[in-house]
């Protein structure tokens, strides 16, 4: 188990926030890329992913924060948890490679 420092360790030991965060990640994640296909509601997306399979996929609170616009036909890295694979969390919006990239059924 590992354990978080308080504000107080952090800035004694000069601890960066960069650090914290990569502390707190979760190793049960499985980090992969999809394709938007399509737009639900409340921040939820159908994401179909690189091996053929679809899942739901809701914003991260960064990408909400940052009011970074998620559109169908766009590519993402989603992270999974290792217990449902059936849904995710959207961490990034991929910048698009070329106009060729389309949804397909």
């Amino acid at each position: 188990m590992m354990l978080i420092p308080t504000y107080r360790e952090l800035f004694d030991n000069k601890i960066s926030t960069k650090t914290l965060f990569i502390m707190k990640k979760d190793p049960n994640l499985i980090n992969v890329e999809g394709l938007v296909t399509e737009s639900l509601s409340n921040g939820m997306f159908r994401v179909r992913l690189d091996n053929k399979s679809d899942i739901i996929a809701y914003i991260s609170g960064r990408i909400r924060q940052n009011s970074i616009r998620i559109l169908p036909g766009d590519r993402v890295k989603v992270e999974l948890s290792a217990y449902d694979l059936t849904r995710g969390r959207i961490v990034y919006r991929l910048r698009n490679k070329s106009a060729n990239d389309e949804i397909t059924f």
